[in-house]
């Protein structure tokens, strides 16, 4: 075939490069990014399943235009599929409010394979949990939770006498923060709050968490489990929010001048450690008749409370004095 030198011929192949994107032209993945992003705008606007959506936690923040699609591979209509833009930042573990219903729902799976904006899967929350930190500040989450599936009671029987086991569980849905990692532990124990009035009383265990298969998410699997009524705050659904803290006896005293270092508070049938760091030279004493037993070593002491019931007293060296708190056993 002869060489040809038609400008025009060259001009419409070139032309044609650009429009199959051989060179020159945007390449075809940002062309469908593009439409499928240019798909999602006009759905929000226009589609039936359009939705406003807010972040939970958000107090000035805009509300922003999504869809929230029913997710046909499951069954249960708290399941659901979303889809917003990236730029509303929104990730696993978010919960969001779903303004047009007034419900609140916490994603807990993204999709990574769309990438012109975020889609995941959400769950409606329609619980809450609260608990105390060692420090007795009070935390709240929402929860999406699952059960009870079990369809049976198991008893035990014995001697004529069947006494039931509570069996139900639970399946969890919450934000993965260090709060909750710290708290929801294997054995702790919690209420939910939002369910009917006859049921706010059960006491809930965590038998295993997973915070590892979904990011931002901790899922938790509890059990039913016997309630404290003498130290749950069973009102406000706290675990041992009844419990009032022991106030040290020697907390208006300058720690600099406490010259007998050691526990305040103790247990009973347990030996603790105590030193004079003073210059005073004297001997090791208690102000009155109590199960006590001393062990003196030059200015240590072993001190032992031998009795199960508690109590309190006042340990001396010298001129220095120390009030210990016996606490109960259990």
């Amino acid at each position: 075939m002869p060489y040809s030198t038609d400008r025009s011929q060259f001009s419409g192949i070139n032309l044609m490069a650009n429009r199959i994107n051989w060179h020159g032209g945007q390449p075809q993945q940002d062309r469908m990014i593009r439409d499928k992003r240019w798909t999602l705008d006009h759905a929000t606007k226009y589609s039936y399943q359009a939705a406003k959506i807010k972040h939970t936690d958000a107090i000035d923040q805009e509300q922003a235009p999504a869809l929230i699609n029913p997710d046909k591979t499951k069954q249960n209509y708290d399941d659901k599929i979303l889809s917003v833009g990236y730029e509303y930042r929104y990730q696993p573990g978010d919960i969001f409010d779903w303004m047009n219903t007034g419900t609140k729902w916490i994603i807990y799976l993204q999709d990574l394979t769309e990438l012109a904006y975020f889609k995941g899967e959400i769950r409606r929350c329609n619980y809450t949990v609260s608990w105390l930190n060692e420090n007795g500040e009070k935390f709240t989450q929402y929860l999406a939770v699952r059960g009870p599936v079990e369809t049976k009671i198991n008893f035990i029987q014995k001697n004529g006498i069947s006494v039931d086991e509570p069996n139900h569980s639970l399946d969890i849905l919450m934000t993965k923060t260090p709060e909750a990692l710290e708290y929801f532990r294997r054995y702790a124990k919690f209420y939910l709050k939002g369910i009917e009035e006859k049921d706010k009383n059960t006491c809930w265990r965590v038998e295993a968490t997973d915070s590892i298969s979904m990011k931002g998410v901790l899922q938790v699997v509890a059990v039913e489990y016997y309630a404290n009524e003498t130290k749950d705050d069973m009102e406000n659904g706290l675990v041992n929010g009844l419990v009032v803290e022991p106030i040290d006896p020697n907390i208006e005293k300058d720690d600099f001048d406490n010259l007998i270092k050691g526990e305040t508070f103790i247990k009973p049938r347990t030996e603790y450690k105590y030193f004079y760091r003073g210059k005073e030279d004297s001997k090791w004493s208690i102000d009155k008749k109590v199960p006590v037993k001393l062990i003196p070593q030059d200015k240590k002491v072993v001190l032992k409370w031998d009795s199960g019931y508690s109590g309190q007293f006042v340990l001396k060296y010298g001129s220095s004095e120390k009030t210990i708190v016996v606490e109960s056993l259990f």
